[in-house]
C-alpha cells in the first residue's frame, strides 16, 4: 500500500494532524519513551510484558487490574509461578484473570502457562531476557515471539514498543484503534506490511518517529478520525 493510494487530502489531513499533535503531546510522548527505557531494565521484562500482552487482547481496559493491582500482580510473577506444578500454574493465572474480569481467560490462562514453559525451556527468565534483547534485528526479535502463543506480529511490536526499543523507532503496532483510521480512510489493506508502511510514510511526511505516529493514534485516535471527517466535502 503507498501513501498515494489514499487520496490527496486524506494524507495531507493526516499529516497535518499528526504534526500538530506531536508537537500538543510532546511532553508526554517524551514521558512515555522515558518510561519505556526503564522497562526495559526491568529483570523480569519479558514475563511482564507477556502478561500485559495477554490482559489487553479483547480489550485494553481490562487489563488494569491484574497488572497494577499489587495482590494480584504478585501472585503471578515469575518467581511465585516457579514453584507451582503445570496444572498449579494455569489455575492460578486463571482465577487471576477470571478475577480482573479478562476476556477470555478461560482460553488465555493455558496459553500464558504455555508461554511460561518456553521461557523455562530457554533456560529462565534471565536468560531468555538477554536472548531476546541480544537480537541483531527488529525481524530476530519479532522472530523470537514466534513459539510464543497468541504473540503475533501486532504484540511483538508492541512489547518492544513499549520500552521504547532503538530498533522499534520506526514500527507500528497495528491495534484496533489504527485499523479504525483505516476503516475511516476506507483503505483495503490486506497485509500486515503493507499497513504498516501506509502509516509509516505518513509518519515520515509528517517529520515524526513512526513510534511516535503509534502512540498518538492510540491515545487519541478521535482527535484524527474528527479531522479526518471534518476534512470530507458535505
Amino acid at each position: 500500500m503507498r501513501i498515494d493510494d489514499a487520496t490527496d487530502q486524506q494524507v495531507k489531513t493526516l499529516v497535518a494532524v499528526a504534526k500538530n499533535l506531536r508537537d500538543k503531546y510532546k511532553d508526554e510522548l517524551e514521558s512515555k519513551k522515558e518510561k519505556g527505557r526503564a522497562l526495559l531494565r526491568r529483570p523480569d521484562f519479558l514475563w511482564h510484558e507477556l502478561l500485559v500482552s495477554y490482559s489487553t487482547w479483547g480489550g485494553i481496559s481490562r487489563n488494569e487490574s491484574m497488572i497494577t493491582d499489587k495482590n494480584k500482580n504478585q501472585q503471578i510473577t515469575y518467581a511465585e509461578l516457579k514453584n507451582l506444578s503445570n496444572e498449579d500454574r494455569v489455575n492460578r493465572l486463571r482465577q487471576i484473570m477470571k478475577d480482573a474480569k479478562i476476556h477470555y481467560y478461560k482460553k488465555k490462562a493455558p496459553m500464558l502457562a504455555r508461554c511460561f514453559e518456553k521461557i523455562e525451556e530457554l533456560g529462565g527468565l534471565e536468560q531468555a531476557n538477554a536472548m531476546l534483547l541480544n537480537k541483531k534485528c527488529a525481524a530476530e526479535m519479532t522472530g523470537f515471539f514466534n513459539d510464543f502463543p497468541g504473540i503475533g506480529p501486532k504484540y511483538a511490536n508492541n512489547i518492544m514498543m513499549d520500552c521504547y526499543h532503538p530498533l522499534f523507532h520506526e514500527k507500528i503496532a497495528l491495534d484496533s484503534r489504527i485499523r479504525s483510521v483505516s476503516n475511516e480512510l476506507r483503505l483495503n489493506l490486506k497485509r500486515y506490511s503493507d499497513h504498516e508502511n501506509f502509516y509509516l510514510n505518513i509518519a515520515k511526511e509528517a517529520g515524526i518517529e513512526g513510534w511516535e505516529l503509534d502512540r498518538l493514534i492510540f491515545e487519541h485516535r478521535d482527535e484524527f478520525l474528527n479531522a479526518l471527517r471534518s476534512s470530507v466535502e458535505p
